[in-house]
C-alpha cells in the first residue's frame, strides 16, 4: 500500500510549476513541467528529473514499441547499478491511464544508499509505436513531502502529436 499515496498524489496535485520540457530534444514526443528547483538533464531519449534535495528521482524514456516485461527487466537492472534492491515480494502491478494514455504500473519496495524506498515503473502509451517508460524512486518518507510536486509533474505529462 506504499505506493498508494504515490498514486494519490499523481491523480490530485496541484503544484505550481516553473518550465515545460520537450524531450527528447532531437524529436519530442513528449512535454513535461518540472517546478522550480527540481534538477532535469536531458538524455538521448528523455529525460532525468531530482528534487531540489535529491530524496526523489526519475526519469522517463521515449521508446519505441516494446514488450512489457522486457522493460520492466531493463529498468531492474538500472535500479540495480544505482545501488537499488528491489524487493521483489513486494511487487504490485496495476492497469490504467494517465493524461489519456493507457498506462501500465509495476511498484515494488526497497533500500538504496539512504534507507527505505518506493520504487515504480510506468510504461505510457504515447502513440502507435512509441512508449514513455518511467523509472522512479524516492525515500518513503521524504516521497511524502514532495508528494504535491511529484502528483504536479506527472499530471503535466502529455504525449505530442505526431
Amino acid at each position: 500500500m506504499k505506493h498508494a499515496a504515490f498514486v494519490a498524489a499523481l491523480l490530485f496535485a496541484g503544484a505550481t510549476h516553473a518550465a515545460e520540457f520537450k524531450f527528447p530534444a532531437a524529436a519530442p514526443v513528449a512535454a513535461i513541467t518540472i517546478p522550480d528547483g527540481w534538477k532535469t538533464t536531458e538524455t538521448e531519449t528523455g529525460i532525468e528529473v531530482q528534487s531540489d534535495d535529491d530524496a526523489v528521482y526519475f526519469s522517463i524514456d521515449a521508446q519505441d514499441g516494446k514488450d512489457t516485461s522486457e522493460t520492466v527487466a531493463e529498468a531492474v537492472e538500472y535500479l540495480a547499478s544505482q545501488n537499488i534492491t528491489v524487493d521483489d515480494s513486494t511487487k504490485k502491478e496495476e492497469e490504467g491511464t494517465l493524461n489519456g494514455m493507457q498506462a501500465y504500473n509495476v511498484y515494488w519496495s526497497g533500500k538504496d544508499n539512504d534507507g527505505p524506498v518506493t520504487i515504480g515503473l510506468t510504461a505510457l502509451v504515447a502513440g502507435a509505436d512509441k512508449t514513455l517508460v518511467i523509472t522512479y524512486w524516492g525515500g518513503t518518507e521524504e516521497q511524502k513531502a514532495h508528494g504535491e510536486a511529484i502528483g504536479g509533474i506527472f499530471n503535466s505529462l502529455k504525449p505530442i502529436a505526431q
